[in-house]
Formats: C-alpha cells, structure tokens, sequence
C-alpha cells in the first residue's frame, strides 16, 4: 500500500511520524497492539474512543484520517519546548489498586506522548506513568488498566499517591497522621477496609509520588 489514499495508511502515517514503536504507539492510543496492526492493514476501523486519542494526544485532524481531505494537524513527540506533545516514562511496572502487585527494579521502561498541558506546570522529564491493575480505586474512576501519571517530586500531604509498603506496589488514598506518626492507607472502594501503618512499621513504607492525573485504556 503506498501513499495516504487510506485511512489504514494514513493511520500508519501518524504513527510512524511518533517515533515510538508498534507496540507503544498502541499503548498511548489504549489499545492492543493487534487492534493497531489490523486499523494499518485495513482489516478494521479505528473506533471512536481511538480517533479522540489520536486528536488530543497527536493533534491529528479527524477529518484528513478520515477522508484525506483536509491537512493533518500533528505535532511530533520532540524535546522542543514550543510543542504540545511531550514524552512521558512508562514504567512496565503494575501498581495494584487492590492487594499489591511485586516492585520489579528491573522493569522495561516506554515513553508515553501526552499533551503538555496535561502535565502543567510540572515538567515532563519529571513526571512517571504506570499501570493500574485492580478495582480499589474505582470511588474516584480509577480502573482497572488505566494508566495512571504521578509526581516524584511530590511526596507530602494527604491525597491520591503511588506508594511502596516493603515490596508491594499500590495506588491509594493517604491520610497523614503525623501526632501519632502515622499513615491511612485508604481505598476508593467499600469492598476494601482502610489499612493503618504505624510508626513501628514506616521503615517499610514509601511514597513514590503523587498522582496527578490518569488515562483511561479502550476497552474492547
């Protein structure tokens, strides 16, 4: 296939103007890397939710994807402080909004294209994203496979934070208790009970920073 004469080929266009791999170009669309495979061959429609993430993430023009007839309207993912598209880094590390998922030290890392204003004031090389897995924090509309963007910076307060409780992972509401020197360790859902750590058990616990936002992942 050659020239944009398709949606399938243009789709192809905007992602190899990225830069990023198959595989991560479908992951900031929120979607599988098959899904994104079949949309360049042709063998399927990119869906709603996809043209919305394809236009606030890319700044695609919607019309040119889907007819050709317009100019394409993408800003590619750069270090340039003018554009509105800024790289993120993924860590492949699950972080539980449930039970508590493994730390792996040694996870692979990606970069995710996001719009800066998304991020503002906070400077992208200072911003981490992981993936959620579980349903405790679905009180605030944090689900399962979401992508969620957090802080290292910011570490103190009481609010939503990536935490580490001895080798466990989690996304939690904290409430500071610092007359007894302790911490709640609190879920967005009423299936899970508050945990309390105290101040005998501290040593063991982390804060990895603050969320400041979250993507939704396409559910097919």
């Amino acid at each position: 296939m050659t020239g944009d004469d398709s949606v399938a080929a243009r789709f192809a266009a905007v992602r190899a103007r990225s830069g990023l791999s198959k595989k991560a170009f479908a992951e900031s669309l929120g979607i599988h890397p098959v899904v994104s495979g079949d949309i360049e061959l042709g063998k399927r429609e990119p869906s709603r939710e996809v043209l919305v993430r394809l236009a606030n993430v890319y700044g695609v023009d919607i019309t040119w994807l889907l007819t050709g007839s317009a100019a394409l309207g993408f800003n590619p993912v750069s270090g340039d402080e003018s554009s509105d598209v800024v790289e993120i880094e993924f860590v492949r590390q699950e972080a539980a909004a449930g039970r508590g998922a493994e730390i792996d030290e040694y996870a692979d890392r990606a970069r995710i294209p996001v719009l800066r204003s998304f991020v503002a004031p906070r400077r992208p090389e200072r911003v981490r994203a992981v993936e959620v897995r579980g349903d405790s924090m679905i009180g605030i509309g944090l689900d399962d496979r979401d992508i969620v963007f957090f802080s290292p910076d910011e570490k103190s307060g009481d609010g939503v934070h990536v935490i580490s409780i001895g080798s466990q992972l989690l996304v939690k509401r904290l409430h500071f208790d610092p007359i007894a020197r302790a911490v709640e360790v609190i879920s967005e859902n009423p299936q899970y009970a508050p945990r309390r750590v105290e101040e005998a058990d501290l040593d063991q616990f982390r804060v990895e920073g603050r969320v400041i936002g979250w993507m939704h992942r396409h559910r097919a």
